[in-house]
């Protein structure tokens, strides 16, 4: 097996398991997603 190719589905899994508990603690903690996506916009420059 390549081990490459298993570091890179690491990483792919566990920045999508990240984006799912994001999503997921949106309906359990609006105004933390709020914060969140506040700074996302200041730090793309908008």
């Amino acid at each position: 097996m390549n081990m490459k190719l298993t570091l890179w589905q690491w990483v792919f899994y566990s920045a999508s398991l990240f984006v799912l508990l994001l999503i997921f603690s949106a309906y359990f903690a609006p105004e933390m997603m709020v914060a969140i996506t506040n700074q996302v916009w200041a730090l793309c420059g908008w």
